[in-house]
C-alpha cells in the first residue's frame, strides 16, 4: 500500500486538485482496539519469538494480573495518556468564553462548556455585529499528555477531526493549534493513521481511509515497546517464571542492543522536514526490536547549530558528553536513564531528574573538580537543568517550551529554535545511512516536500531524481504512483498515465491508485468505460471513501447520467456529512433535476459547512434568481465577490445581476474585472459586450463580441451583438 493519498473530491464542474499527505490505509485491525490476528514475522532473528514468530496482540488488560505495579505505574506515564475523552473529571481548561480571532479568514473561535459537553464555535459577524455564519464542533477527544498543551479531536461517523483551537497548559491560555494561525483548516482536517501511531496503542483502522476508526484505544499501550503479547500470556499462564535470565517470549528492551533500544523510542520521538512509509509499510506495524530505517524513511533540511524541534531529543541526547562517554561502559546512557517508561514521574518536580543527575554525578566528586567560583552552584539541593538543559521555545508548538536534550555547559548561549523558511532547501539530507545514495527515497522525499509546501521547483528536482530510478527499477510501486500523482497535480495528465498505469499493474487492489489513474483518464478525455470500470473497482474495494464516490458522481453527469450521479453525491454526504462538497454537488445536481427545495436546503448546508464556498454562493444565488427571489439572490452573489474577489464565476455572477437590474455601469465594472482575472471566461467576454451595447458603448461591445468569438466561433449572443452594432 502507498503512503499517499488522492482522495480528494471535485467539485461538480471540474476535476479536483490531488493532494499528497503522508500516510496510508491499514489492514487487519480489530474491533476492541488491538491488533487482530499476528504480528509480521521478523525479517531476521531477534531471539525474542513474540516478533520473530506469528504472534497475536492481546490489548494492555492482559498484563494487568501479573504486573499490576507497573501497569498501574506506566497508567500514569505521558504516554498512556497521549490520548483520552474529554471529561468534567479531567478537563483543566478556561471555559469561560474566551474568543480567538483569526484575522485571514475573518473568523472568530469561541470556547465554552455546556453542561458536560466542551465545544468550540466559529462563527462570523457583519458590521452590524450579527452572526451570519456560525458552526459548532464538540471538543470529544484530547491529544496531548498536557505537558505542553492539548489538542482536541472530534468524530464524525468514525472520521477524526482535529479542532482548530488548543489550550496551551504552560501559559495556560488558547491558541490556535499548530498550523492554524498560518492555514487554518476550521474543522475540515482529518487525522490521518501516521499521527493516531504516535497517540494510541492500535486503533481499528478502516482500511484505505486514513483518517476513519472504528475503534481507538486511549493512549500509547504495553505492546508499543514489548510487541504482541499473545506468546508471552500463553506460556507464563502455564508456567509463571520463565526458564532462563531473558523472557524471549516478549521483547524486553533492557535487553536491545542501544540502537534498537532508541528505535523503540523513536518510533514517535523522531522528527525531520519529510518523513514517510518504506513501501509496504503500514503505519501501526513498527515491531520493538526491529531497525526503525526499515520502517520509516526521513529527510531533513540542513540546519544551523543549536537549531531544535520538539521531537528531536535522542539525536540531541546523542551530542552529550554524558551520552559518548558511557557508550561501552556497562551502563551507557539512553533515554530510560531519565525517563522511566513505567512512572508518572513528570508530578514529581525537579528533584527528581536532579537525582538521577547525581546518580553519575556526586556532588563532592563533581565540586572538587570546579573552579571554587563555581562550586557555590554546584550543591546537592541545585538545579541542574537551567545551565545544562534549559527550556527552548520550538516551532511545532507555540506558547510552550521543551528541554534540550544536548547536555553540555550552555552558559549565556541562546538556543534558537529551527527557522521555518519558505524557500526551497538546497538539500535534503537523509537521516538513515541506507538512504544517503538513494535516488529513490530523495527523490520522493523532494516529491513529497514539493506537493506539502507548493513548491513546484521541489517537485520537478524529485521527478528528475525519480525519472532515473525508474528507468531502471520499474517495478517500484509505491514510485511509479507518486511519480504519476505529481505530474496530474502539476497538470500533464498525458505524462501522468504511464506511471499511474504502472502503479495500477503492480497493485490493482489500491483503491487510491485506481482513483488517480481514473482522474487521469478523465482529464486525457480517454474511453469512459475504462474510467467507470476504475471507479467502481475502487469503490468496491472500500465503499466509505466520499471523495471518490464525489469523483465519480461528476464523471457521471459529464457522461448525461444525472439520475446515477445523485446516487453517489447522496451515499457521499451520508458517509462525511461534513463535506461541503458533497452538499454542493449535490444541492447543484437536484436543481438540474428540478427538486428545487432539496436543492436549496443541500446548497445552504455547504455554505453552513464553509461560508466562503464561493461557487455554493453562486448556484444558491441564481436558483433565487431563478425564482424571483432577486434581493436573496443579489445577497449570495455579493457575499460570493466579498469570499473571493478574484473569482470571474463570481464577479460574472453579480455583473450579470446588475445587468438584469440595468444597473449598466456596476455591471460593465463587475464583468471587465472578471475578464480581466480570466481572459479565457468565454461568458463574462459575452456578457460584458451586452452591457457594453445597453449603455451605446458600441466600440467596446464590439471588441468584447470578437473576444468571445475568438474562444467560440459559433457563439450565438457575441453574433447578434456583432450583428446589431
Amino acid at each position: 500500500m502507498s503512503r499517499v493519498s488522492t482522495f480528494k473530491a471535485a467539485a461538480s464542474v471540474a476535476i479536483g486538485v490531488l493532494a499528497v499527505v503522508s500516510g496510508c490505509g491499514t489492514k487487519d485491525q480489530p474491533a476492541d482496539g488491538h491488533q487482530e490476528g499476528v504480528a509480521q514475522v521478523a525479517a531476521a532473528p531477534t531471539g525474542f519469538r513474540n516478533v520473530d514468530l506469528p504472534t497475536g496482540y492481546t490489548g494492555d488488560d492482559a498484563c494487568f494480573s501479573c504486573h499490576e505495579e507497573i501497569f498501574n505505574g506506566f497508567k500514569e506515564h505521558g504516554m498512556a495518556r497521549s490520548y483520552y475523552p474529554l471529561t468534567s473529571e479531567n478537563a483543566v481548561e478556561d471555559f469561560s468564553g474566551v474568543v480567538l480571532q483569526h484575522g485571514p479568514s475573518d473568523l472568530s473561535y469561541r470556547i465554552y462548556r455546556k453542561g458536560d459537553r466542551f465545544l468550540q464555535e466559529e462563527y462570523r459577524t457583519d458590521a452590524a455585529g450579527r452572526k451570519t455564519h456560525s458552526l459548532i464542533r464538540e471538543m470529544q477527544f484530547v491529544v496531548g499528555s498536557g505537558t505542553a498543551a492539548r489538542t482536541y479531536l472530534t468524530d464524525s461517523n468514525g472520521w477524526l477531526y482535529e479542532l482548530p483551537v488548543t489550550w496551551y497548559t504552560q501559559e495556560k491560555r488558547w491558541d490556535f493549534s499548530p498550523g492554524y494561525a498560518e492555514d487554518n483548516g476550521r474543522f475540515d482536517r482529518l487525522v490521518p493513521d501516521r499521527c493516531m501511531a504516535c497517540h494510541n496503542s492500535y486503533p481499528t483502522a478502516v482500511p484505505f481511509t486514513d483518517g476513519k476508526y472504528d475503534a481507538v484505544p486511549n493512549g500509547i499501550g504495553c505492546e508499543r515497546c514489548h510487541g504482541p503479547g499473545e506468546l508471552h500470556v500463553e506460556e507464563r499462564l502455564v508456567e509463571e517464571l520463565p526458564r532462563f535470565d531473558v523472557d524471549s517470549t516478549i521483547v524486553n528492551p533492557a535487553h536491545l542492543s542501544l540502537e534498537r533500544r532508541l528505535d523503540v523510542c523513536q518510533q514517535c520521538h523522531l522528527s525531520g522536514t519529510v518523513s514517510f512509509l518504506r513501501e509496504g509499510r503500514e503505519p501501526f506495524e513498527f515491531i520493538p526490536s526491529r531497525p526503525l530505517s526499515e520502517h520509516l524513511v526521513l529527510f531533513s533540511k540542513p540546519e544551523s547549530d543549536g537549531e531544535i524541534s520538539v521531537i528531536s531529543h535522542a539525536d540531541r541526547m546523542r551530542q552529550s558528553l554524558c551520552f559518548t562517554a558511557t557508550q561501552g561502559t556497562s551502563r551507557p546512557m539512553d533515554c530510560t536513564t531519565c525517563h522511566d517508561p513505567h512512572k508518572g514521574f513528570r508530578t514529581l518536580g525537579e528533584d527528581y531528574f536532579n537525582a538521577v543527575c547525581q546518580t553519575c554525578h556526586s556532588v563532592e566528586t563533581l565540586r572538587a573538580k570546579l573552579p571554587e567560583d563555581a562550586q557555590a552552584f554546584h550543591l546537592a539541593d541545585s538545579g541542574c537543568f537551567d545551565c545544562h538543559m534549559p527550556k527552548v521555545d520550538v516551532r511545532e508548538a507555540p506558547h510552550s517550551s521543551f528541554t534540550d536534550h544536548y547536555i553540555r555547559i550552555v552558559a549565556d548561549e541562546v538556543v534558537p529554535a529551527a527557522s521555518d523558511d519558505a524557500q526551497t532547501p538546497s538539500e535534503l539530507e537523509p537521516y538513515f545511512a541506507e538512504d544517503e545514495r538513494s535516488e529513490l527515497y530523495e527523490g520522493m522525499a523532494w516529491v513529497v516536500y514539493g506537493t506539502q509546501h507548493g513548491d513546484t521547483t521541489a517537485i520537478r528536482r524529485g521527478l528528475g531524481t525519480l525519472d532515473g530510478f525508474l528507468d531502471a527499477n520499474p517495478e517500484h510501486g509505491d514510485a511509479q504512483y507518486l511519480t504519476g500523482l505529481s505530474h496530474l497535480n502539476l497538470g500533464e495528465a498525458a505524462k501522468a498515465i504511464p506511471f499511474l498505469e504502472a502503479s495500477v499493474r503492480l497493485d490493482d487492489d489500491d483503491p487510491e491508485r485506481l482513483n488517480a489513474l481514473a482522474q487521469a483518464y478523465e482529464q486525457d478525455r480517454r474511453n469512459p468505460v475504462n474510467i467507470q470500470r476504475l471507479y467502481q473497482k475502487a469503490l468496491a474495494i472500500q465503499p466509505v471513501l466520499a471523495a471518490v464516490r464525489l469523483n465519480y458522481g461528476r464523471f457521471l453527469e459529464t457522461e448525461s447520467r444525472l439520475a446515477d450521479a445523485v446516487e453517489q453525491y447522496q451515499l457521499a454526504a451520508a458517509e462525511q456529512p461534513w463535506s461541503a462538497k458533497a452538499h454542493f454537488n449535490l444541492g447543484t445536481a437536484y436543481l438540474q433535476q428540478g427538486r428545487n427545495d432539496d436543492a436549496e436546503n443541500e446548497l445552504k448546508e455547504a455554505l453552513h459547512l464553509d461560508p466562503d464556498y464561493v461557487e455554493a454562493r453562486g448556484n444558491l444565488g441564481l436558483y433565487y434568481a431563478t425564482r424571483d427571489r432577486l434581493e436573496e439572490a443579489r445577497q449570495q452573489f455579493e457575499f460570493a465577490v466579498q469570499s473571493d474577489s478574484t473569482s470571474s464565476v463570481a464577479l460574472g455572477n453579480l455583473g450579470i445581476y446588475f445587468l438584469n437590474a440595468g444597473e449598466l455601469e456596476r455591471s460593465i465594472d463587475l464583468l471587465s474585472r472578471s475578464v480581466r482575472h480570466n481572459p479565457a471566461y468565454l461568458d463574462g467576454h459575452v456578457n460584458l459586450a451586452l452591457a457594453y451595447f445597453r449603455a451605446d458603448r458600441y466600440d467596446e461591445a464590439r471588441r468584447s463580441a470578437e473576444r468571445a468569438l475568438a474562444l467560440d466561433p459559433q457563439n450565438e449572443m457575441a453574433q447578434k451583438i456583432l450583428a446589431a452594432i
